[in-house]
C-alpha cells in the first residue's frame, strides 16, 4: 500500500489504463513502457544507464520492503550500492508498493527516493495484465500521470534515453596498472568499472563518441546503451576502424549491439526485450547453460553475421543471439550482463578471459 493516497495511472498508446495510487513525485511522465521479470535488485536497477527515460513495470509482487542503502563510494570513486550517479528510469508501476513507514534498518525508503529526484511513480495495478499486454502487443510507449500533475505526450517518451544522455562528456581515468583499457561509454554500469580495474590495468573511460584511433591502448570494452543503440553510428565506425589493430574487444550488454553493427551485422528491435535476472543462455563452445542477467531490447540477427564472425552464446527460451566473436575470440561480445547487479555473476569469468588477453598482449590464456 502506497503512502499517499493520491490517484495515479498508467496509460499505453494502444489506449489501455490501469488506475492505481501515486508514491513517487507528484508528476507525469512518458517513456517506452519495459518489463523486468524476476526479482529486482532495486538501487542497481533503476540506477542502470540502460534504463535511461524508460517507464519500468515489475513483475514481483511488492516493491519497496528492503528500503534503499545509504550510499558511500568506493576506492575508486563509485557508487557502492548504486550503478551511476543518479536514478534513470523517468517512471515505476509495480503492483504493491512496501511503505517507508516499516523502515527501521537505516535505509531510505523507495518512496522518499523516487520523491527526492522527481521520480513518478505508481503501485495497486494489475502488473500481470500489463505485462500480458505487452508481451502480445510488443513494447510500446505510456506515461503515468498523476492525479495533480500535468499531462504529457507520448512524442516526448524518445528524448532523453538515447547512450549520449548517459555517456561521460570528459574522459575519466580509473585505477594505474600498466595495461590501459579503453572503456566506451555508451552507459557503462560501476560495476563494469569495478570489474576491470585490477593492479595490471588502468581503465581509461571515454565519451561514445570520442575517436581513439591514434591513441595508444591494449584493449576496448565498450558497455551499456540505453534506448536504440543504431543511434550510435559514429561510435560503431570508430570501433570497427580499431579492429586492424588486432588488440582484445569486449562488448557487453547493448554494447554487443554496437558491436555487432561495427562488424557489419545487421540489429533488431525486439518485440519485448530481455529483461531479468534469470535468463538461461547456452554456451556454444561447451554446450553449458548459464543463468544471466540482462537488459536490453535490441538484438542482432543471426544470420547477418558477416564472414569470420560466430555466435557464442544463445538464448535457451528464444535461440537467438546471446553472444558472438571473431578472430578467435580476440573480438568478442555478449548481450547479458556477465558482471551481474542486480543478478547473478556466474558469466564472471568473461571478464577474466579478456583481461587475460590484455595482460597478454592479444592471446588468450
Amino acid at each position: 500500500m502506497a503512502d499517499s493516497s493520491s490517484q495515479a495511472r498508467i496509460i499505453l498508446e494502444d489506449g489501455t489504463e490501469f488506475e492505481g495510487e501515486s508514491f513517487g513525485h507528484e508528476s507525469s511522465c512518458a517513456g517506452e513502457v519495459v518489463a523486468y521479470i524476476g526479482q529486482a535488485g532495486l538501487p542497481q536497477l533503476l540506477t542502470d544507464p540502460a534504463m535511461r527515460g524508460v517507464v519500468l513495470v515489475l513483475s514481483q509482487p511488492v516493491a519497496g520492503a528492503s528500503g534503499i542503502p545509504n550510499d558511500s563510494d568506493d576506492a575508486l570513486g563509485l557508487s557502492e550500492s548504486l550503478e551511476s550517479g543518479e536514478i534513470q528510469v523517468a517512471g515505476l508501476a509495480v503492483a504493491d508498493y512496501c511503505g517507508d513507514s516499516t523502515r527501521s534498518d537505516g535505509n531510505r525508503g523507495l518512496s522518499k527516493w523516487l520523491k527526492r529526484h522527481q521520480i513518478p511513480a505508481v503501485s495497486g495495478i494489475d502488473t500481470r495484465a500489463l505485462i500480458r499486454r505487452l508481451a502480445s502487443r510488443g513494447t510500446m510507449r505510456g506515461k503515468i500521470l498523476s492525479s495533480v500533475g500535468r499531462d504529457v505526450s507520448f512524442s516526448s517518451a524518445s528524448q532523453a534515453n538515447q547512450p549520449a544522455h548517459v555517456s561521460v562528456k570528459r574522459s575519466v581515468a580509473y585505477g594505474s596498472g600498466p595495461r590501459k583499457i579503453l572503456l566506451v561509454d555508451a552507459g557503462a554500469r560501476n560495476s563494469v568499472i569495478r570489474r576491470l580495474v585490477t593492479p595490471e590495468t588502468t581503465v581509461l573511460r571515454v565519451p561514445c563518441a570520442h575517436d581513439y584511433g591514434k591513441e595508444q591502448f591494449d584493449g576496448i570494452v565498450i558497455a551499456g546503451s540505453p534506448g536504440d543503440p543504431t543511434s550510435c553510428d559514429r561510435t560503431a565506425a570508430i570501433l570497427g576502424a580499431a579492429f586492424e589493430r588486432k588488440k582484445p574487444v569486449f562488448a557487453v550488454g547493448q554494447g554487443a549491439v554496437i558491436l555487432g553493427m561495427a562488424a557489419g551485422a545487421s540489429p533488431y528491435r525486439m518485440s519485448m526485450g530481455h529483461r531479468g535476472p534469470g535468463i538461461p543462455c547456452v554456451d556454444l563452445e561447451t554446450g553449458r547453460c548459464w543463468i544471466t542477467a540482462q537488459n536490453h531490447g535490441y538484438g542482432i540477427r543471426d544470420d547477418s553475421l558477416p564472414a569470420g564472425w560466430y555466435p557464442t552464446f544463445l538464448n535457451n527460451a528464444d535461440n537467438t543471439i546471446e553472444g558472438f566473436a571473431s578472430e578467435k575470440g580476440l573480438f568478442s561480445g555478449v548481450l547479458f550482463q556477465p558482471e551481474g547487479s542486480p543478478g547473478p555473476r556466474d558469466t564472471a569469468w568473461l571478464y577474466d578471459r579478456f583481461l587475460s588477453a590484455v595482460v597478454s598482449g592479444g592471446t588468450h590464456a
